[in-house]
């Protein structure tokens, strides 16, 4: 059940049981800008399970149905105003993103984000912070069916300003992008040094409606040849609290009808979500051969 609703991204909003009274629809605005990168930007609408779950239909099917392909949606940086292009891309769920070659994100920098469509209007502001990066990324095998990768960083929070970071997951052409596999805030440091487990060493061959869930860590030889992207990237505080709170519900509801969008906190006005400003950098790796990366 947890695999699940990582999946289902947050289009997917649950009603508590039956006899509660269901959420109306309601747009959900999510996606980020990356320093040096263009918005990537995705609108739809919520899906409420006021019954038995649909099971005879995919997550994608499901996903298409709420998607928005005939939006506005714009970002301003405060001196310059863009139209976002809506495009079809499979990368993602749902597979409908708003991006522009127009805008490109800048550290330091806040950007508001407006989406429109009928009578739905929302917005969401959020300041890019400065570039995350790692220090070095380790690969060690543990057997033929385990592998342990770790990534480190240093120099967290010890100039005594705040600081939170996210890290994200990318397999060749399948992003992750509201899957996150962990926040961090600069209290989570010890003395300015993080550690995170990028890529678990578990054998996984779980199957979710008839497919290969997208965190399957089943590492062999077919699996450990492909190429990982990990993002690592430097947010604010609002962007943390949203994914730290939406992880820890996702975690730790293990019910189906348990509502994981109550006590989530939102940087969007006038519906759900997050836009995240981010200051990325990207690491490429396979699991094939012990070795360390330095950067």
């Amino acid at each position: 059940m947890k695999r699940l609703i990582y999946i289902l991204s947050l289009a997917f909003v649950f009603a508590a049981c039956q006899n509660e009274a269901p959420l109306p629809p309601t747009l959900i605005m999510e996606g980020w800008i990356d320093a040096d990168g263009f918005p990537v930007i995705m609108i739809h609408q919520t899906y409420v399970l006021d019954a038995a779950p649909d099971t005879a239909r995919s997550i994608e099917e499901i996903a298409e149905e709420l998607l928005i392909p005939f939006g506005k949606v714009t970002v301003s940086d405060g001196t310059d105003q863009v139209v976002l292009t809506g495009r079809i891309d499979t990368a993602y769920l749902p597979p409908y993103i708003y991006t522009s070659v127009y805008m490109t994100g800048e550290s330091g920098k806040t950007y508001t984000v407006t989406a429109q469509y009928k009578d739905f209007y929302a917005s969401a502001t959020t300041t890019i912070p400065p570039v995350a990066s790692l220090d070095s990324l380790r690969i060690r095998q543990n057997g033929s069916l385990e592998v342990d990768v770790r990534a480190f960083m240093s120099g967290v929070g010890t100039d005594g300003e705040a600081y939170y970071a996210l890290f994200a997951r990318r397999i060749d052409t399948k992003q992750f992008r509201l899957c996150p596999l962990c926040v961090f805030s600069y209290e989570d440091a010890r003395d300015g040094n993080l550690e995170m487990k990028v890529y678990n060493p578990v054998a996984d061959t779980t199957n979710i409606m008839g497919r290969n869930h997208y965190f399957q860590n089943d590492t062999t030889l077919s699996v450990r040849d492909r190429t990982y992207q990990l993002k690592v990237a430097r947010i604010d505080k609002a962007s943390y609290r949203f994914w730290k709170a939406y992880n820890e519900q996702v975690l730790t509801s293990g019910v189906f009808f348990v509502p994981v969008y109550k006590n989530i906190p939102s940087n969007v006005e006038g519906g759900y979500g997050n836009i995240s400003g981010m200051g990325s950098s990207f690491y490429y790796f396979n699991l094939s051969r012990d070795t360390t990366y330095r950067y």
